[in-house]
Formats: structure tokens, C-alpha cells, sequence
């Protein structure tokens, strides 16, 4: 019999949320602590309009791990897919097979909705890049954008002059 159990995430698991992003940003940046409060939590998974759905690995009721995504859209296929935002599992409990069933649980998620498929982004050079291969999933070679801060302000400002 398999120790983990994986459940959807409920309100009362914000704190444990918190707790774990803050784990998972600790393990990318010893010492750093994720900018999400309790409250952000409690709002954006909870709330009236969800941003995001998590997942709870549970080992003899004790929590060991989580997984957060949210849908997405793949333009070329016309169909929802899964991303996932974050996976972390408590050093403890690494080795259980936990993120295994972490992944299992969305992929089931996805495929009863309908969805195309699952993705994440991964930083390079991660140890766990091997372990989704391991799983099957496919290094699309992409390299992960981003736009923010005062380069986010400033391209709105472009966006702000050509929409009048």
C-alpha cells in the first residue's frame, strides 16, 4: 500500500501553502522567503475567482508536499492544459515517491476536464529536471520569459499611447 495520499487543497491548507512556497523558494534561494502572505492564499486559491488549484500530499495525515497550477490555454491545439506552477515535497518525505503521485493526481485532473496536456517550467541545471523526464515529460528546449518590474511599466506606457 502506497503511504501518500493526495487530496485537493482546501482553505484551511493556506497556512500549510504558505509554508511549503516558502520551502520551495528557500531550496531555489537559501535564505530568500516567497513575497505571498496568508492572505494572498486564502484569496487567490479560495476565493470567489481562483487563480490557482493546489494539491496536498498527505503522509499518515501529516502534510508532505503540494502542487499548485492553474489553466492555461494552447492557442495552436484550441484546448485548457494544466500548468503547474509549483511542486515541493518536504525534505523528510523526499524519496516517497510523493511528487510521482503529486504529478499522477494533475495528470488525472487533466485528462477528466479535458485538457491537452500538463506543463511546468524549470530553472536549468535542476535536479528535477530528470526526474520529469523520468515521468515523460518532453524538454521543449524554451526559454521562459519574463516581464515585470519597471520593464513591465514601461512597455504598458507603450501599450497606453497606441490604445488611444
Amino acid at each position: 500500500m502506497n503511504p501518500v495520499r493526495v487530496r485537493p487543497a482546501e482553505r484551511r491548507d493556506a497556512v500549510t501553502i504558505v509554508r511549503f512556497t516558502n520551502g520551495l523558494v528557500s531550496d531555489h534561494r537559501p535564505g530568500a522567503q516567497a513575497g505571498v502572505t496568508l492572505e494572498d492564499v486564502e484569496r487567490n486559491g479560495f476565493g470567489a475567482d481562483p487563480l490557482f488549484e493546489a494539491l496536498i500530499a498527505e503522509v499518515s495525515g501529516r502534510p508532505v508536499g503540494l502542487l499548485s497550477f492553474f489553466r492555461g490555454y494552447a492557442g495552436w491545439r484550441g484546448k485548457a492544459v494544466a500548468i503547474v506552477h509549483a511542486i515541493y515535497v518536504d525534505p523528510a518525505a523526499r524519496r516517497l515517491g510523493v511528487a510521482r503521485q503529486l504529478m499522477a493526481r494533475v495528470a488525472l485532473i487533466a485528462v477528466q476536464r479535458g485538457w491537452a496536456r500538463v506543463e511546468l517550467f524549470v530553472e536549468e541545471h535542476r535536479p528535477a529536471i530528470q526526474f520529469y523526464e523520468d515521468i515523460g515529460m518532453i524538454d521543449m528546449r524554451h526559454r521562459h520569459m519574463r516581464l515585470g518590474g519597471t520593464e513591465l511599466s514601461a512597455m504598458a506606457m507603450e501599450g497606453q499611447a497606441d490604445a488611444r
